[in-house]
């Protein structure tokens, strides 16, 4: 009895030393989403909505583990679970962070690509206004990326300047078909100064990606015996090479501007992606968004466009009096889109770790075409923190 007795208090020290090393060590934060939106119309879908209320497509739970490990090295991982996916939890980061000195930090393994403003917290609906971040803008391809990045903080005269450096690659399984970056090389640099600040964004990659248009798929032939052969008549080797995103060089750029005026704030935001040798149709998106702090509420207003540029110089690798070059030409004009969303919102600080909000989008397509309809987007959300 004595010895179990002694072997209990030792237990009991022992778990206590390991709490108070625990807590001084590990920090873990967590945050969620949760998310409602409709049409009110069934024929007008959007996204995924429709005249149902669905408060699951967008709604997720996260958290954040960050381990010291001493000597300026530590260790982060964020594991996610979305609504999207029936929350099943997943890692989305995983990496080692060791900082060099007051100016150079590396990390290594998987972190969220910097390609965008609000790209670190993306997930994180209390860091924004929006219920969502621009949609077009913020098209979600691929977030995260597995390789290393050098980050490097100083001042350039009264400028704050921050800049990241990466390199590493990327393959994901998404509902489309398999994503394949061989290689993720790039950077972004971020200036401050006051009230105001600029970001710039770059990287260039060898990538392979899934065609989005169903058009391709039914004239396009089989790249592997195990791929179904179409039903009518299909575009040369050649040719589908020229459409194909296989292997090809891809190139994105980004320019981001915020200004603060005490309670007032502006946020811009331009991107353009490009493919090269593919049917790819290279799009130009940007937002301006503005709003005012009055005590616990922000209402806000977002414009955003979405532009693209068809790949109408395929057609010219296909005769006239060739039976695919119709259905090929219809594929091609079903890239074209030019279209707008304007976003009135409000968001209501009820508590000083949660919001609500609430967000009317309007969607004009100048082109029809499927999932092309002119709608309406009517949305509600609790972001929370903790």
């Amino acid at each position: 009895m004595k010895s179990a007795l002694l072997c209990l208090y030792l237990a009991l020290i022992s778990s206590s030393t390991f709490a108070t090393s625990f807590e001084d060590r590990i920090r873990i934060n967590g945050f969620g989403n949760i998310v409602g939106a409709t049409t009110f119309d069934d024929d007008k879908p959007y996204f995924g909505y429709d005249d149902t209320i669905d408060f699951k497509q967008e709604s997720l739970l996260g958290l954040q583990i960050r381990a010291e490990m001493g000597d300026n090295l530590s260790a982060t991982a964020q594991i996610l679970a979305r609504g999207a996916e029936d929350y099943d939890a997943e890692f989305e980061w995983a990496y080692l962070t060791y900082a060099i000195d007051n100016h150079w930090t590396i990390k290594a393994g998987r972190f969220r690509t910097p390609f965008f403003e609000y790209s670190d917290t993306i997930d994180v609906g209390y860091t924004y206004h929006w219920i969502r971040p621009p949609k077009f803008v913020y098209v979600p391809l691929f977030n995260n990326l597995d390789g290393l990045n050098v980050t490097y903080t100083s001042t350039i005269g009264r400028l704050d300047s921050t800049v990241d450096l990466f390199y590493g690659s990327v393959q994901e399984s998404l509902p489309i078909g398999e994503v394949d970056l061989k290689y993720v090389a790039g950077g972004s640099w971020r200036l401050g100064i006051d009230w105001i600040g600029v970001r710039f964004s770059y990287f260039r990659s060898e990538l392979t990606l899934p065609r989005v248009q169903p058009g391709f798929n039914v004239i396009l032939p089989p790249e592997s015996p195990a791929d179904p052969t179409p039903p009518g008549p299909t575009v040369s080797e050649e040719v589908a090479d020229a459409i194909r995103a296989n292997n090809d060089t891809g190139t994105f750029a980004s320019v981001s501007l915020r200004a603060d005026f005490e309670n007032l704030f502006l946020i811009a935001e331009v991107t353009k992606s490009k493919i090269k040798d593919s049917a790819f149709e290279n799009p130009l998106a940007y937002y301006l968004s503005g709003g005012y702090v009055m005590g616990r509420f922000t209402p806000h207003l977002t414009y955003e466009v979405f532009d693209t540029d068809p790949q109408t110089q395929i057609l010219d690798l296909v005769a006239d009096s060739d039976p695919v070059k119709e259905a090929l030409t219809d594929a091609i004009e079903s890239t074209d889109q030019d279209n707008t969303i304007i976003t009135l919102g409000v968001r209501y600080d009820f508590h000083p770790s949660a919001s609500l909000k609430f967000d009317i989008s309007k969607v004009n397509y100048d082109k029809g075409g499927p999932s092309r309809t002119d709608t309406e987007l009517f949305s509600t959300a609790v972001s929370f923190l903790f």
